[in-house]
């Protein structure tokens, strides 16, 4: 059964092609597929990064009950995920969701057939899932967590109780100092261990004997630091709240809840001497619980107590939203860029100048320039609109070989467009753009280097007149201050006369365009001369 949270309605839906309904505003959706469940969550981001959480739904698969402790997924639980994925990622997309980020746990990640399950629906949703190291699942809780609730009291313990795995952090809000995972999950520990109803006294026994060996040098990790509070998040900790009488709507503060060890005491104790049959009627907790929550209560139980916990509060954010968190703190340039520039062509130059740490102010000044040059100077370079656009992005990209370093910049600018995976060009486009990005400095075209030998000879002539252009127009920005606002080309016979205006003295800079203005001659075959005009 698919579950949807009590969460703010999402805002009507526009029909197709209509305009969003939340302006500049980023939809995501992320998919957690857990040892137990398949949570999705829907948000909206701002372009700061904040999120707010839309709504989310949940259906339990089950796929730890089929592969502990067998180490293989069967054919019909693998089904039942892939339906799932396929109604959640429906939803998603229905939602105007942007961007699906999933990630797979335990269950997937220990089974010999989990790369079948994730090419599957790689195959048949296009839809990549991520297999989370132990570690890495820690750190995303953490993030989720971090979300949703201030940490910045001082160090918090963070558990989560999964299906297949139990990760304990201990952190504030900015790092985490522990992150440990244990393969401590309750349906795994439920197959491994109890095989009696209600549990015997010597499943009880080897089962407390492996919460010792495992937790003993876990709590030897946390005690050294000075817990202000106890939170707890997963589908297990809800339910044990709920069971406690101690769940709650979520308000400002990110807890949904808490569990009390006096309680939990009690509760932990009407559950060891209840049947399957009996808690499948128990207030708080899901029916396809029933079997495991045994196993899942005596952890916390434990954890209780070996860490002198008075209480554990819960939250409902956790490895879902730590998806989301993670994702856009690696990829909101990109992401703001996507909204702000719809051309995926810009958007890629753009793109691969943000990775390599440009200058765009400058960048876009002498793009500009350039492009100014170019209109004026049509009736002698006869280039079209094509062309236009390759001489803008080679002059955008001019400097992005600082990234590597200064010295013979321009060839490491050559050699990051050539391999920077520039989307939406051909190679031949993208061989013009590297060229011109090369030589905006230093030697000029020459038959002897390769890859401008390598070119058709109308892709050298693209580059010839870029680069003379481009040369000019990086000079006129010398300073880096911008401080040439326009210019006017007059075409006279023999020469070109560049009038330019300014903010201020712009002497520098019309010194810059002087220093490389023989490429320009020699493409041109005319002279050029700068002359400031006052307005």
């Amino acid at each position: 059964m698919v579950t949807h949270a009590r969460t703010p309605v999402v805002p009507a839906r526009p029909k197709a092609g209509g305009a969003r309904p939340d302006g500049d505003l980023i939809r995501l959706a992320a998919i957690d597929i857990g040892s137990n469940s398949i949570h999705m969550v829907f948000a909206q981001a701002e372009t700061d990064g904040s999120i707010t959480m839309l709504g989310r739904m949940k259906e339990m698969v089950g796929l730890g009950r089929a592969s502990f402790p067998a180490r293989r997924l069967t054919t019909r639980v693998m089904d039942l995920a892939a339906e799932t994925m396929r109604r959640f990622v429906h939803s998603a997309r229905r939602r105007q969701c942007e961007k699906i980020v999933a990630a797979a746990t335990s269950a997937v990640r220990e089974s010999e057939n989990g790369g079948d399950f994730i090419e599957r629906v790689r195959r048949e949703l296009g839809l990549h899932v991520k297999v989370l190291s132990a570690r890495d699942e820690a750190r995303l809780i953490y993030l989720g967590v971090r979300h949703a609730v201030d940490l910045s009291a001082g160090p918090h313990l963070i558990m989560d109780v999964g299906g297949g795995s139990a990760e304990f952090v201990v952190a504030d809000h900015a790092k985490a100092f522990v992150l440990e995972s244990r393969k401590l999950g309750a349906a795994r520990m439920t197959a491994s261990f109890v095989h009696s109803d209600p549990v015997g006294a010597k499943d009880l026994k080897r089962l407390l004997a492996h919460y010792e060996a495992e937790l003993a040098p876990l709590v030897e990790q946390v005690r050294p630091y000075r817990l202000v509070r106890a939170i707890g998040c997963s589908g297990t900790l809800e339910n044990i709240a709920a069971m406690c009488g101690g769940a709650r709507d979520a308000n400002g503060d990110g807890l949904a809840g808490v569990i009390e060890r006096r309680k939990l005491e009690r509760v932990v104790g009407g559950l060891l001497e209840s049947t399957s049959a009996e808690r499948a009627h128990l207030r708080g907790l899901d029916s396809q619980r029933q079997d495991q929550i045994v196993a899942g209560a005596l952890l916390v139980s434990e954890v209780f107590k070996r860490l002198d916990l008075k209480e554990l509060h819960i939250t409902r954010s956790a490895l879902r939203e730590g998806l989301l968190v993670d994702y856009l703190e690696r990829h909101l340039p990109e992401l703001v860029i996507r909204r702000q520039v719809p051309d995926p062509r810009r958007r890629s130059v753009m793109d691969l100048g943000r990775r390599c740490d440009w200058h765009p102010a400058h960048a876009e000044h002498v793009a500009r320039l350039s492009l100014m040059l170019f209109d004026q100077l049509r009736p002698l370079h006869k280039l079209g609109k094509a062309q236009r656009e390759l001489i803008e992005y080679g002059a955008m990209l001019h400097d992005i070989g600082w990234h590597i370093a200064g010295t013979r910049h321009h060839k490491h600018s050559m050699y990051l467009v050539l391999h920077g995976d520039l989307k939406g060009f051909t190679a031949e486009e993208t061989a013009i753009i590297a060229n011109i990005a090369r030589y905006h400095r230093k030697a000029p075209p020459q038959p002897a280097h390769a890859e401008y030998a390598a070119l058709a000879p109308n892709a050298r002539r693209v580059v010839d007149v870029g680069a003379a252009l481009l040369r000019i127009a990086d000079g006129l920005d010398r300073s880096h201050c911008r401080v040439i606002t326009n210019l006017r080309c007059e075409i006279k016979r023999g020469r070109v006369d560049v009038l330019i205006e300014g903010r201020g003295d712009a002497e520098l800079d019309v010194w810059g365009a002087r220093q490389k203005m023989e490429w320009f001659t020699k493409v041109f075959d005319r002279t050029i001369s700068f002359e400031q005009v006052k307005r």
